[in-house]
């Protein structure tokens, strides 16, 4: 098996992609070793990527942008799709990795857990079970990054060698999902399948945790994003909305608050203001997944 490599560094940071045959389950690896002045926020938008963050020193508190009654704090921890924003927020002082998953590699690491982890945040050992504590105390032994993207090449291949996979019907419906950036008709997903609309919810709670129409929304969240990324030419006002498969400007807008928790211009000025730090802002390549709040504090 090739293994991965080491795409990019920054300071306290460094991305890796791994092995060509993990690529459809494993979107990337970033690890950070963070020694910040003040404590440092971000936000991290509704994303078609499930994460587990293994802390090696360090904690975070994790506050739901939309009801931030929601919160939690952790060391490892393992994240699925939600529906919402989360604000995750630490000291300054991080220590650790991250790995990005897509869906079906969640599950096919996780088996049924995966689906358990749809809107929620929990922490990883839940979900790794006893191994976490091992396999995080040889990451954080490992001298280098990219021994230790090998290393999580090796875990992450044994367990895809024999861990579940999805139903077919739900991998078509997915595919057709993401295809259309999640603005193909859920009743044309039903009469694809075969299936009733609540089985195919049903199995697409278990498979990835949320339901059609949730994931459809997130979907169409992350084009949104992307075509606001793509600068000062971008569609704008009632074009981007009908691009992006909303009814108008006024729904996009409705939407956006409800998921992100701020508006698009307001998500736009942050990422603005964070273009000057030294960390990438996106935690995944080739996605919008992050705004950096109070940058100026690092």
């Amino acid at each position: 098996m090739a293994r991965s490599t080491l795409l990019t560094t920054a300071p306290g940071m460094a991305l890796g992609t791994p092995a060509a045959a993990l690529r459809r389950y494993v979107l990337g690896y970033r690890g950070y070793r963070l020694d910040l002045r003040q404590p440092r926020r971000r936000l991290e938008v509704p994303t078609d990527v499930v994460t587990v963050a293994l802390a090696f020193e360090g904690t975070m508190r994790l506050v739901d942008a939309v009801a931030p009654a929601a919160a939690a704090s952790f060391s490892s921890v393992a994240a699925g799709l939600r529906r919402t924003a989360t604000i995750a927020e630490h000291s300054g002082v991080l220590h650790g990795l991250a790995v990005s998953l897509t869906p079906r590699g969640a599950y096919r690491a996780f088996g049924p857990l995966a689906g358990d982890l749809g809107g929620q945040w929990a922490e990883a050992g839940d979900v790794l079970g006893p191994r976490l504590r091992a396999l995080t105390d040889q990451l954080a032994d490992t001298p280098s990054w990219p021994a230790r993207f090998a290393m999580l090449d090796g875990y992450f291949a044994a367990l895809f060698a024999y861990g579940p996979d999805w139903d077919p019907s739900v991998r078509w419906a997915w595919h057709h999902l993401r295809r259309s950036h999640g603005q193909v008709p859920i009743p044309a997903l039903v009469e694809g399948t075969g299936w009733s609309r609540r089985r195919l919810e049903l199995r697409f709670r278990e498979h990835l945790g949320i339901a059609p129409k949730q994931a459809a929304g997130i979907l169409r969240l992350q084009h949104t994003l992307a075509v606001l990324a793509t600068g000062p030419d971008r569609p704008a006002g009632a074009d981007l909305a009908a691009l992006c498969g909303y009814y108008d400007q006024s729904h996009l807008d409705r939407t956006f608050r409800g998921m992100v928790g701020c508006s698009p211009r307001a998500f736009l000025a942050s990422r603005d203001t964070a273009a000057t730090l030294p960390d990438p802002t996106d935690r995944v390549a080739g996605r919008v997944t992050s705004a950096v709040l109070d940058a100026g504090a690092g």
